[in-house]
């Protein structure tokens, strides 16, 4: 008699369930994509057969799966859509933009327009750049403050995101001990062990990298302490480092103008990502004057 496993189980049944599709997509998908679906989406998260797997469309608050079920979408595709799918006015733009060509070999005027609109809504941007997503911000943002400094280590809290790239991503695959040499961690809410790190870091600290509130992978997040707050800002003062806000998960939510208004920080640099267009890829970078250079000679 052959028994089957409790993976092979959840699937057999979910085959029978509300997500038949999902399933049947998924198995499609594993002979085509690595994992059947990867990165933080991936079902190796889930339990196989409760939840749909794949979408099919979106309006408003409302989310559709592939199999035609209907949820309330709580999780605002991971966060960005902030006025709700297909919103009406945003996708009128996009439609306009899009009708004028997809791929130019210059920038448009939007990009002027876009940059005058960040650096009057925040208080201490002077300038503005743009990318595709938060990891071409918070990376970028790094290579100004080494740029800028001479320096090297960079300083972030323990188990804290700051997107995909090798020298900041959660994961482990394919990564060497020399993608994080100069990445030092400390604990959040610990002033002491801020100035633990900035000690072990000598004279060599470029910057120092920090979400709004800690929102780390898999646990509950957490509001900054006045007193930590107090010794991020004295540490980076001290040492002459730039303090970078990754307000990618935060941005344009706690406040229009930015979280640092909120929180109580006072950042060199911040970091914004698709919440900027209701979902689509785009982020931006803002920082003060004196950083201008810096950032113009990066490409």
């Amino acid at each position: 008699m052959t028994h089957r496993s409790d993976t092979e189980n959840a699937i057999a049944k979910a085959h029978n369930s509300r997500y038949r599709a999902s399933m049947t997509l998924f198995e499609r998908g594993q002979r085509v994509v690595p994992g059947g679906i990867y990165g933080h989406v991936t079902p190796a998260l889930l339990e196989p057969g409760d939840s749909p797997y794949y979408a099919a469309h979106a309006q408003g608050a409302r989310y559709w799966d592939v199999d035609g079920n209907e949820f309330l979408d709580f999780m605002c595709g991971y966060g960005p859509v902030i006025l709700g799918h297909c919103h009406p006015e945003v996708e009128a733009a996009v439609d306009e933009a899009r009708s004028r060509g997809t791929c130019f070999n210059h920038p448009t005027e939007h990009m002027v327009e876009l940059a005058e609109t960040l650096t009057e809504l925040i208080d201490f941007a002077q300038w503005s750049v743009f990318g595709k997503n938060g990891s071409d911000m918070t990376t970028w943002c790094t290579q100004v403050a080494r740029e800028h400094t001479g320096r090297q280590k960079i300083l972030m809290a323990e188990a804290a995101y700051h997107g995909s790239a090798p020298w900041c991503t959660p994961g482990h695959a394919g990564l060497t001990d020399e993608d994080r040499a100069h990445i030092v961690t400390f604990k959040w809410n610990d002033p002491q062990s801020v100035e633990d790190a900035f000690k072990a870091c000598a004279d060599d600290v470029a910057a120092l990298v920090m979400t709004p509130f800690h929102h780390p992978l898999f646990v509950g997040s957490t509001m900054p302490e006045p007193a930590f707050l107090d010794s991020i800002h004295r540490a980076c003062q001290r040492a002459e480092c730039l303090l970078i806000l990754d307000d990618i998960r935060a941005g344009f939510r706690l406040s229009l103008e930015g979280s640092h208004r909120v929180v109580g920080l006072e950042p060199d640099l911040a970091c914004y990502s698709k919440a900027m267009g209701n979902g689509y890829p785009i982020s931006a970078a803002v920082g003060r004057s004196d950083l201008k250079v810096a950032a113009s000679k990066l490409g």
